[in-house]
Parts: C-alpha cells; sequence; structure tokens
C-alpha cells in the first residue's frame, strides 16, 4: 500500500512539475461548423486580421436568395453565421442551409457553439479551457432531424439573425438535452503531445488522436487511432519549409495520396494541393478564409477549370466567373452589405 501511494505521489509531482505552455492546436474540426471551413463553396469567413474594423453583420446575397449572413459582437467575436448551399433544383428547398451560434465568456474564449443543419438536426459544443487557455474538454450533445436526406429543416432558412435563432424550437430542445458526450484532451507538455478521446466510447472501441509538435510549437502531426493501427484516412503529417507548411497524407499502404502546400503573404493565403488518388492539382488564393481565386487540372479528363473573383473593398467577392478549358461557361454575381458599430 505505502509503495502505491508513493507511486502516485510520484506521478501526481511530476505532472504538476510540467511547465504548461498555450499549445498551437488546430482548430476544433467540427464538420457541421463552416466558420472554420476553406472547402465550401461561396463560403464568406473573416479572421481576426481581416475583419473590418467595427462591423456588426454582413450580408451577402445571390438574386434574392441569402447565401452568407454573419454577427459579430463589439469584440469582434463571431456570434452567428449564417450559410446557404445550392444543392440542386429538384432537392427540397433547392439549398442547404447551416446556421452557427456562438457565445463567448469575458476573455473572450468560446464557451458554446449551437449549430442548426436543415438536413442532419442539430448539435451543441461546449469547450473548457486550462490556466493556460488550451483546450481541454468538448461536452457535445445533438438532436438529430426526422426526414431520409429531403431537407426536413427546411424552415431554418428563414433564421436569419441572432435572435430568431435563439427563440428557434429545435435550439431550446436541444439545449435542454442532458445526455453529452465528453471529448477530451490530454497534454503532455514535456512531450509536446495531445491525446484526445471520447471520454464516454463504447468499451470495444479504442478510437483516438495524437497530435505532436516541434520545439517551435509547430504541429507536425495528427494520428488518428483505431486501437494500436493508425487509421490514415483522418491523419495527416507537416514539414515546415522557411514561410511553407507541407501537409502529407496517406493510404492504408503508406502511399502518399495527398501534399498540399499552404503559405502566407500579408493577409493572404495560398494552397496548392496536388492529389495522386484522384488525379487533380488545384491553386487557391484566400483572403483569410474566403475564395477568391481558384485554379484547378484534373488529369483524367484532361480538364482545366479556373474560378475568377471580383472583390469590393473588404475583398469579399462580387462576381465569379467559372471558366473550363479556357471558356467562360458560368458568371455568378453576389450582392453585399455591411452594417457597422456605431462610434
Amino acid at each position: 500500500m505505502k509503495a502505491i501511494l508513493f507511486y502516485l505521489l510520484f506521478v501526481s509531482t511530476f505532472l504538476s512539475c510540467q511547465q504548461k505552455i498555450k499549445l498551437n492546436m488546430p482548430e476544433y474540426d467540427d464538420v457541421m461548423m463552416t466558420s472554420n471551413s476553406y472547402n465550401l463553396p461561396y463560403n464568406v469567413n473573416f479572421t481576426k486580421e481581416t475583419l473590418p474594423k467595427g462591423l456588426k453583420r454582413f450580408e451577402q446575397k445571390q438574386k434574392n436568395e441569402f447565401l452568407n449572413i454573419l454577427e459579430y459582437d463589439n469584440q469582434g467575436n463571431l456570434i452567428f453565421k449564417y450559410y446557404r448551399q445550392f444543392v440542386n433544383e429538384t432537392w427540397n428547398g433547392k439549398f442547404l442551409t447551416i446556421i452557427e451560434r456562438n457565445f463567448y465568456n469575458n476573455k473572450n474564449q468560446l464557451t458554446k457553439t449551437i449549430v442548426l443543419n436543415s438536413n442532419t438536426g442539430s448539435s451543441e459544443n461546449e469547450y473548457y479551457y486550462d490556466s493556460e487557455e488550451n483546450l481541454i474538454l468538448i461536452k457535445i450533445k445533438g438532436l438529430p432531424a426526422d426526414g431520409n436526406n429531403n431537407n426536413p429543416w427546411r424552415y431554418i432558412e428563414n433564421l436569419v439573425n441572432s435572435n430568431d435563432f435563439d427563440n428557434d424550437k429545435n435550439v431550446i430542445e436541444v439545449d435542454k438535452n442532458s445526455e453529452y458526450n465528453y471529448y477530451v484532451y490530454e497534454y503532455d507538455f514535456d512531450k509536446k503531445h495531445v491525446n484526445a478521446f471520447i471520454k464516454n466510447q463504447d468499451s470495444k472501441q479504442k478510437f483516438h488522436t495524437v497530435y505532436k509538435f516541434n520545439l517551435l510549437n509547430q504541429l507536425v502531426s495528427k494520428t488518428a487511432f483505431d486501437g494500436n493501427s493508425i487509421n490514415y484516412f483522418n491523419s495527416y503529417f507537416i514539414e515546415y519549409n522557411g514561410n511553407k507548411k507541407v501537409t502529407k497524407e496517406y493510404d492504408d499502404e503508406k502511399n502518399i495520396t495527398q501534399t498540399t502546400t499552404e503559405f502566407k503573404e500579408n493577409l493572404f493565403t495560398y494552397i496548392e494541393t496536388v492529389n495522386t488518388e484522384f488525379h487533380f492539382i488545384q491553386k487557391r488564393k484566400y483572403f483569410g478564409k474566403t475564395l477568391i481565386s481558384d485554379d484547378s487540372f484534373t488529369e483524367n479528363n484532361n480538364e482545366k477549370t479556373l474560378e475568377k473573383y471580383d472583390v469590393d473593398e473588404y475583398n469579399i467577392p462580387t462576381k465569379m466567373t467559372h471558366e473550363t478549358n479556357g471558356k467562360v461557361d458560368l458568371e455568378v454575381y453576389f450582392i453585399n452589405k455591411y452594417e457597422f458599430f456605431k462610434d
């Protein structure tokens, strides 16, 4: 018994002696959240660096249809994100709608996100941090929508501001739900490792993810495990070459399937993707997280596509011109509206 007590005391003392730092973790990857996505069409997002000073509300329409609505508090925190994506002419409502509502504490830390998805339902995340502002726990719950991929919650397209959202019946319902899953982050600051896992997962499941950092606090890998085996589909590995970040992805036979090179110039981000599995090359330019240029080539059908964007004074698109093999085949126009806090 004394030996066990001594061991527990030793482990506790060892862990407490680790110097906590703020690790440069990637954003929490929630597929329901459009605010942290680079890859959705016509998705407008500002970063802290690109947010127009004093912006309160942004609206973007294509013809008479809302595509993007963003609301901010007076600290520059995104509190409401409305996004719509065209599916097809025969789909119920034609558009998929995803709405995100964020809440913050007095340190401007994100503490809760509620998402409504017109096709799948709702989800709610609550976020908890350590003293260095590292994310240590996410409490997750949800409410599925009834329906078989037929846009059963189409009505949420009419929730066009945070007040509408807060009073919605399904937001109130998911908020009352007390059944959580717990996503835990365990930090080893000496080894610069973070182990992330679902605390209450089925005992037969052994899924977890390990994030590793170098001495410069740069993320060098995200490795997903199923038991002791690496799940390469959900893993990636990063190298740094000057101002360029090179991310590599592999298949289960450890063949490279995709290489992504990313670098920044001022407020613009350039991302080049070479995919050997589907044989395409894509070169994209973003202002913050908003796409303003896309140059792609697909080897299988020898097709080159180009999306060129005209932008407004805040570098947000007002027109998209799409070319295939040098021929213009689509033009899309956007109407942007900005509302600012009064001084």
